[in-house]
């Protein structure tokens, strides 16, 4: 470990930012070098004469750089220059075709874009989507936003909804509407890796809220107690919210674990935002969050992992007094949202294409999911057969982060709990698989089948032998 101590004497201003703007000199001078242990925190603000919680700050400060790491256990490191390449991004160059990491919902059953783009080229009128158009969309295109929210079960308002480039980009005009830098978001405890990201950039710190469990362990909504309590103590804001299929434990919301919720944002004014894309693949959702509290409630809805994920479509609805600082925030960031891909989907919806496209990708997702439940056992994972992912639980034998890099070893991609986890964190036994990204149920089968060996030979003396 090394004993680095700042040096405050020049500071002026808040201390926190002191410390971290030390950590970040002495980084780059190579004072520190990357992967060097940080005292901890306690002892630093003991030999600084400072409280813990200034330091807590300044680590956090740090962490949202980019500066250091931290694990709950280990400590905390500085962190290398260069980041990695995010496992979740497309790669022209990856080789692997045995990919359960990405969460692609069926892009191989996408509809025929050549089809699209030849009756885009012939529909009459077609040249006034070559222009400038609102920031919040065209009329007809924010109608079939609306269409899009039934399936999230909100009964949307045209005049409320707002065309974004994708679901991220909602995420990000939604945070900066609702919230303002220093905020406070609460968040799952393991959650969509988007927000880990994109929040703290804008200046909002996370706050991770444990869920409830099962007999069984699997994991359940938020802790509606604990949700409260870090409206208490730590002056939660907000609330981010996967209510349909959480992202990763797969877990739907029921009724009254969303009435849970809305009871305690009300209590405590916090606003929710629920972002679910792939809602439409589940059966029976109960009312969104937009319906049991419209007045708190923002909502995501997203065409990529449905249709057409180069088409960048997305969609919000957000309470009335929101709507300008969303229309204003779409158009500094990107003026709005292409009209162009925004009619192809329309299309898409109108000739019915949009409904034989999810009832193909539903029924491949049958099959996915009986082939997980038959080569890994329906115990060894949480989700249903109406969940594109599962949440699979990593055999005692095993850290989960050292099954994800044997399984990369043998050719399969795969996302240990580490991905879905804000700041420091406690090593958890989970790795999230995905159904949807791999084109052939063969090569499917293949992945799951090295994953279930792999898994099960840790420490043998033979080690894993390939399937031919």
């Amino acid at each position: 470990m090394t004993i680095w101590l700042p040096d405050l004497t020049a500071a002026s201003g808040p201390i926190y930012l002191a410390v971290a703007d030390a950590l970040e000199g002495d980084i780059r001078t190579g004072a520190l070098k990357v992967g060097e242990k940080l005292p901890p925190q306690r002892e630093l603000a003991y030999q600084l004469g400072v409280t813990l919680g200034t330091i807590t700050r300044a680590y956090r400060e740090a962490e949202r750089r980019r500066l250091v790491r931290g694990e709950i256990g280990r400590g905390t490191y500085v962190a290398p220059e260069e980041m990695e390449v995010s496992p979740l991004i497309p790669r022209e160059d990856r080789t692997s075709d045995l990919d359960l990491a990405r969460n692609f919902a069926y892009p191989h059953l996408n509809p025929d874009l050549g089809k699209g783009l030849g009756r885009l080229a012939r529909m009459p009128g077609i040249d006034r989507l070559n222009g400038f158009v609102p920031s919040e969309g065209l009329s007809s295109h924010r109608e079939l936003g609306a269409q899009f929210f039934d399936f999230y079960r909100l009964d949307a308002d045209p005049a409320n909804v707002a065309l974004t480039c994708g679901a991220q980009h909602g995420i990000q005009i939604l945070l900066q509407a609702l919230f303002k830098p220093g905020d406070a978001v609460a968040v799952d405890a393991f959650t969509y890796p988007s927000i880990l990201n994109s929040a703290p950039h804008l200046g909002l710190r996370l706050v991770p809220v444990p869920a409830l469990r099962n007999d069984a362990g699997d994991f359940l909504a938020m802790d509606p107690e604990a949700l409260a309590g870090a409206a208490r103590t730590q002056d939660v804001k907000g609330v981010f919210l996967m209510p349909n299929m959480q992202n990763p434990t797969t877990h739907t919301m029921s009724i009254e674990e969303r009435q849970a919720i809305v009871a305690v944002a009300r209590h405590h004014g916090l606003k929710i935002i629920e972002d679910d894309p792939y809602t439409p693949f589940v059966e029976n959702c109960p009312f969104a969050f937009g319906m049991l509290a419209p007045e708190l409630t923002a909502s995501i809805a997203s065409t990529s992992k449905l249709l057409s994920p180069g088409s960048r479509v997305g969609f919000v609805h957000v309470p009335r007094s929101y709507g300008v600082a969303v229309r204003n925030l779409i158009g500094e960031s990107t003026w709005m949202a292409s009209p162009i891909t925004a009619e192809l989907i329309a299309g898409w919806v109108r000739d019915g294409t949009f409904a034989r496209t999810l009832a193909a990708k539903r029924q491949a997702n049958l099959v996915r999911h009986a082939m997980a439940c038959e080569i890994l056992g329906r115990e060894a994972f949480q989700g249903g057969s109406d969940k594109v992912f599962g949440w699979y639980r990593v055999p005692d034998r095993w850290a989960a982060r050292d099954l994800e890099a044997d399984l990369g070893k043998s050719g399969v991609a795969a996302l240990s709990a580490r991905y879905f986890q804000q700041g420091e964190r406690s090593p958890a036994p989970y790795l999230r698989l995905t159904f949807g990204s791999i084109v052939g149920d063969i090569e499917f089968r293949r992945a799951l089948t090295i994953l279930r060996d792999t898994a099960a030979n840790r420490g043998s003396s033979t080690g894993f032998r390939p399937i031919a």
